[in-house]
């Protein structure tokens, strides 16, 4: 078994919060990661992971699209993260923006990167896939890095 299939192995009926790498990754087709992102996004629509992503990834992954003024990728991506069944996207609530405060000023991440981890916390997730090395394990999430999976 290779080292994706092993990840999403143990990923299996738990819910995993998606960085938003995943998202670039898988829709540019990503020459080095793409094949990594995939199987994985495979496994989220077929329900074999609970995927999880908050409104964030949504806005970071329509940053190109709307960079380049493509409104038919802004469109795609838009009916990519609301396909019915596919992601739980989560809102970021008051206490979702204060447990990000309380990871920035404790851990020292990035405000972004604490916002996605604290909605991981509050969605319950025990995994959070991303290809982002400041986004580190603790008690609470295993942090499954993309650059571990690839080779």
């Amino acid at each position: 078994m290779g080292k994706v299939e092993a990840a999403i192995s143990r990923m299996n009926g738990h819910r995993v919060y998606l960085d938003t790498n995943i998202f670039v990754y898988f829709l540019d087709r990503n020459p080095d990661f793409f094949r990594i992102v995939s199987p994985i996004v495979q496994a989220v629509d077929a329900g074999r992971i609970i995927g999880v992503t908050g409104d964030t990834a949504i806005a970071e992954t329509l940053v190109k699209p709307y960079r380049t003024g493509n409104l038919e990728l802004v469109s795609a991506v838009k009916g990519f993260f609301s396909t019915e069944g596919f992601l739980s996207v989560q809102t970021h609530e008051r206490e979702t923006f204060d447990l990000a405060a309380q990871l920035r000023a404790q851990r020292g991440m990035k405000f972004i990167d604490a916002l996605h981890y604290a909605t991981a916390i509050r969605s319950g997730c025990t995994f959070f896939v991303t290809n982002d090395l400041a986004i580190q394990s603790d008690h609470i999430i295993e942090v499954i890095s993309l650059k571990a999976l690839h080779g």
